[in-house]
């Protein structure tokens, strides 16, 4: 839940990209630049959509991941 937390606040603030937000081309160069990508900070996509779910699971049901683990 953190992992979506800190992820979604980073877009906010223009660090990572935000989903369909492309680089902008260097003259000269073969590259794009601006905000990092998920990739570029070792995170996979699916990672973070998880770590999304559980964050609005627990936002919608307080404590349902506490209780979901305890069963287990």
């Amino acid at each position: 839940m953190r992992l979506a937390e800190e992820y979604d606040a980073a877009q906010d603030r223009g660090e990572v990209r935000k989903d369909g937000q492309r680089g902008k081309a260097v003259e000269g160069d073969n590259t794009l630049s601006g905000p990092a990508t998920a990739s570029d900070i070792g995170l996979r996509r699916d990672e973070i959509h998880e770590a999304r779910k559980l964050r609005d699971a627990e936002r919608d049901e307080p404590g349902i991941i506490q209780r979901r683990v305890g069963k287990g």
